[in-house]
């Protein structure tokens, strides 16, 4: 992990950074402070989650989120899930499937869900693109 927080492997690929850079893209603007791109297995491929924060069980948990809400999705026919938001007492996370990976954000409890999904919409879009 580098000062900011961005999980970095040595010589970094150049997709690795243009994720890293996305990511940074969606913290900048809008009200997430932490967020991180894992595959649907649960592999980390970047994160900006904070120091405190367990990054690989982080991305274990959100891949198994989103597993969970395709069942649910499909159960109820509602079809597979576009976001997943759990809305804690001090924080709310925000899952968003984007083809074969996933964005994980954390944001404020009181942050502005609408701004958050737009720049999610714009980062998953991007994300698509690179991967």
């Amino acid at each position: 992990m580098t000062s900011s927080g961005i999980y970095r492997v040595s010589k970094m690929s150049a997709k690795i950074r243009k994720l890293a850079d996305q990511l940074n893209q969606l913290m900048t603007n809008s009200e997430v402070d932490g967020c991180a791109l894992v595959s649907t297995r649960g592999q980390l491929m970047a994160a900006e989650l904070g120091k405190d924060v367990d990054d690989k069980a982080v991305s274990a948990m959100a891949a198994a989120l989103l597993s969970i809400g395709n069942r649910v999705g499909t159960a109820l026919a509602s079809g597979v899930p576009k976001n997943i938001v759990i809305k804690g007492e001090n924080k709310m996370v925000m899952v968003r499937s984007t083809g074969n990976a996933a964005i994980i954000a954390t944001a404020p409890a009181g942050a502005k869900v609408g701004l958050i999904d737009f720049e999610m919409d714009k980062v998953a879009a991007q994300i698509e693109k690179i991967l």
